[in-house]
């Protein structure tokens, strides 16, 4: 009789471990299962997950990226590249880089030319991002959760699967935070 509670209980974790975390909350829930297509699958999820371990790990065995910041971000399999390289062609390299890897979509290449940033960057970067969730959260107008944010060198660039109402409400919001250079909407725009 344990087993069977012990079963019970560990069921639920090894169904959400197996990304049937949101079909089985619906299963058990009262009425038909909905769809949102602004929130990513689980799997999608880790599919990101490993495109950006993949980039990472391409990166740091370019002998070209040795002088380099090179930071890739994906969400929905759609790449941004951020950071410094010191020329256009490794640019272009980093770019070709992130388009080999299975499952990417699409790549937008944000790459800075110059000198990786300094610690007095990154500490202002940090912050502003920290402000920037603080004022998603806070304003109530789109789930924040939807959004993600990353910011370098004072330049905010925003990830999400939103209605463009949405976006446009993420835009007004994050405008209202001071300190930033400018904002890159890297959006995937739905339909509800």
């Amino acid at each position: 009789m344990k087993r069977f509670y012990l079963a019970l209980l560990i069921l639920p974790l090894c169904l959400q471990l197996a990304g049937c975390g949101t079909t089985f909350r619906e299963v058990i829930a009262d009425g038909p299962i909905e769809e949102d297509y602004g929130v990513r699958t689980r799997g999608t999820e880790l599919e990101d997950k490993d495109i950006e371990s993949k980039i990472a790990i391409n990166v740091r065995f370019e002998p070209a990226f040795s002088q380099s910041a090179v930071q890739a971000t994906s969400y929905n399999r759609i790449v941004l590249l951020t950071g410094q390289v010191s020329d256009p062609q490794k640019r272009q390299l980093a770019a070709d880089m992130a388009g080999k890897i299975r499952h990417v979509r699409s790549v937008h290449n944000e790459l800075e030319i110059g000198e990786p940033a300094g610690l007095a960057t990154r500490s202002k970067d940090s912050l502003l991002h920290t402000k920037i969730r603080a004022r998603l959260m806070a304003s109530g107008q789109v789930d924040a959760s939807r959004v993600h944010v990353v910011v370098e060198n004072g330049s905010v660039y925003l990830m999400g699967l939103l209605t463009r109402p949405e976006s446009q409400r993420v835009i007004d919001a994050v405008k209202e935070v001071a300190g930033l250079s400018r904002i890159v909407k890297v959006f995937e725009y739905i339909e509800r």
